[in-house]
């Protein structure tokens, strides 16, 4: 079911010059404006279209997929400030809005914020706050330990990477359990290591048991079999110079190396890892 404030793959019933119609389910039929001089469309077929809430309960289309959707967090450019509040690029023809009672700091025009993006239940208008810790739950995370999440970056401390988890908690990864630069904004999958009792959630970006080893396993023979059947990464290889190439630490690389060496998969002898 369509819903207001996302982008959603929605079905064209009409096309007549440069207006397509679409069918926005509860909605009705809503038209919206192709812009595009080289994207055509025609009856039957399905586009990606934003539903943008208006003032006065309907919704407006726009074509194309949002940065962002209501409910979600986003790092988005200022693109303009006025007199009434500031406005974000969201990669639709349609600015965001972010209201002055809803900015922490003053904000500078091309400068990325980080931003949690709502319908305001007054205005039934969407908009943007710079006051994300509002939007950020302390109840007890209706989540499983072990359970794959996806997590947004938030920024860096002494410990690791503070993050929201699932769009709704909080999250950490530990500095020694990440070994590349996350900046905010990023969105990765991660795994809930623990959830402390504070409600606040430990997490990792691998669950470092036999599945991933064995995932790790095939990258690596994938990697040889493109590469004459053998790798100059050793066990012996800087952390840097693995995850560059593979994006696991050095600890997983070993195992998984292991792994292959006892099935009778590889050869460990030479600094120069062979497929056998």
């Amino acid at each position: 079911m369509p819903e207001a404030g996302k982008s959603q793959s929605l079905k064209v019933t009409k096309v007549n010059g440069d207006i397509i119609t679409f069918d926005a389910g509860e909605f009705g039929e809503i038209e919206v404006i192709n812009n595009d001089l080289i994207l055509k469309f025609k009856e039957g077929q399905s586009a990606d279209v934003f539903l943008l809430p208006d003032t006065n309960g309907t919704v407006k289309g726009f074509l194309g997929k949002a940065l962002v959707n209501a409910g979600e967090f986003a790092r988005l450019k200022v693109v303009s400030n006025t007199q009434f509040g500031t406005f974000f690029d969201m990669g639709l023809e349609k600015d965001l809005f972010c209201p002055f009672a809803e900015q922490k700091t003053e904000m500078e025009i091309n400068f990325y914020y980080t931003v949690y993006v709502y319908i305001d239940s007054e205005t039934n208008r969407l908009v943007a706050s710079t006051k994300i810790d509002k939007f950020i739950s302390d109840e007890k995370p209706e989540l499983l330990e072990s359970q794959s999440v996806e997590i947004f970056i938030l920024n860096k401390s002494q410990l690791g990477y503070n993050a929201v988890v699932a769009n709704k908690y909080h999250g950490l990864l530990y500095d020694n359990e990440v070994f590349s630069e996350l900046k905010p904004g990023h969105k990765v999958n991660a795994i809930i290591k623990k959830i402390r009792e504070d409600n606040k959630i430990d997490l990792r970006l691998y669950k470092n048991d036999h599945s991933d080893i064995e995932e790790f396993e095939n990258m690596i023979l994938e990697y040889m079999k493109a590469h004459d059947g053998q790798m100059h990464l050793n066990d012996e290889s800087e952390p840097e110079e693995i995850y560059k190439v593979f994006g696991i630490s050095k600890k997983n690389f070993k195992k998984a190396l292991g792994g292959l060496y006892r099935k009778g998969t590889i050869d460990l002898k030479d600094t120069i890892i062979k497929i056998l």
